[in-house]
């Protein structure tokens, strides 16, 4: 009868009790999870991984660093951040310069991450070598070869044999090769030859997933923009081309040479008109480089009706003397290139530069997708 009675008790009492606890009670484990949150190391990301060459320069030269035609090219070639999505930038020099003249763009470049190829074109800078194979030289000899007995008779005159013996063995050796000998043919051949060997190192990198070829920028000086332009108008040749080109600067253009014509090579290209952006930088007076600019751009804008593609082919002029200042008088002076790109009144290098970026952060994934080359 007891325990008849405290059951019922008990059931309506334990609600109460049960109430009570949780009102009266501090939230302890509460205070256990903000205790344990608080003593909880923070978890730091992961640094992403850079690639050990980043930073780093590789010099290119000597006996394996040759064109087809056997000449001995030097070369530099600068790391960027080293992954798929660096940007490669070729440097081209003009007449008479050498890799040096970009010394202050390189800077501005490699800083930001760019991965940048610069060479001493053929003649020029430390590639003026080339090896020169002389062939073996042979002379005739007539030799007397005496006649077997066996099914002949007597009396049979020995024959008379020509044959060829080594007068000289074949030899090799370097000799100079300077531009100030240059004829018409070595320019073509520095844009067939010199442009192949850089284009396989600029390959090479984008098959071991260091940069995105698929970027490339080009910048070319004098007759170095020429062979931009040849390298482009060949890229883009047509829809099977690789089409690699997405950047051309063009400093001072000359012609290459009188059998390519420039506007010419950029006419009626529908997928270099839409995909690629073009800056000219025209020395003040310049006439030539003006219309070579101007034709140029004539001919990728040629037949089109879309006003936003007008802003993707740039012509701007620069000076090219600086003013010095001396207690008696002032007079002007002619720069450098590498003081037009780094200072005076010109800074051409941070107009360069900044094109090169903004062109780069406004690449699409579609356009410029790092892939396996063909």
């Amino acid at each position: 009868m007891f325990t008849r009675f405290i059951k019922p008790i008990s059931v309506v009492l334990f609600p109460i009790f049960l109430l009570m606890f949780f009102f009266l009670t501090p939230p302890l484990w509460g205070q256990d999870a903000e205790k344990a949150e608080e003593e909880r190391p923070a978890v730091k990301e992961k640094p992403k991984k850079e690639s050990p060459k980043k930073g780093q320069t590789q010099e290119l030269e000597g006996d394996l660093f040759l064109t087809k035609d056997l000449v001995r090219l030097s070369a530099t070639y600068y790391y960027g951040n080293a992954d798929k999505e660096t940007v490669p930038v070729l440097l081209l020099h003009g007449d008479k310069g050498s890799r040096k003249d970009f010394n202050p763009l390189i800077d501005l470049l490699v800083n930001n991450g760019y991965a940048v190829l610069v060479a001493d074109l053929r003649g020029h800078g430390r590639s003026v070598k080339r090896v020169e194979i002389t062939p073996p030289q042979f002379e005739t000899q007539v030799v007397t070869k005496q006649q077997s007995s066996s099914g002949g008779g007597r009396g049979q005159k020995p024959k008379l044999i020509p044959v060829q013996v080594l007068k000289a063995p074949a030899s090799k050796k370097m000799v100079e090769y300077l531009a100030d000998e240059f004829q018409a043919e070595d320019y073509a051949n520095m844009a067939k030859f010199d442009l192949l060997l850089l284009r396989e190192v600029l390959e090479r990198v984008h098959a071991e997933g260091m940069v995105n070829l698929n970027r490339l920028v080009l910048v070319g000086v004098g007759r170095g923009a020429a062979l931009a332009a040849y390298w482009t108008a060949q890229d883009w040749k047509d829809k099977d081309s690789d089409r690699f080109t997405k950047t051309l600067v063009m400093i001072a253009p000359t012609e290459l040479d009188p059998r390519f014509d420039m506007p010419k090579a950029f006419s009626n290209n529908k997928w270099m008109r839409t995909h690629l952006m073009a800056l000219f930088a025209i020395p003040n007076n310049d006439s030539l480089g003006q219309g070579i600019a101007e034709r140029i751009r004539n001919a990728l804008l040629e037949k089109n009706e879309d006003e936003k593609l007008e802003t993707h082919f740039e012509i701007v002029n620069y000076p090219t003397t600086k003013t010095v200042k001396t207690d008696k008088n002032e007079s002007k002076t002619e720069m450098t290139i590498a003081e037009i790109f780094t200072g005076g009144e010109a800074k051409l290098g941070t107009t360069v530069f900044n094109f090169i970026d903004n062109r780069n952060k406004a690449f699409t994934e579609k356009e410029a997708r790092w892939s396996r080359l063909k």
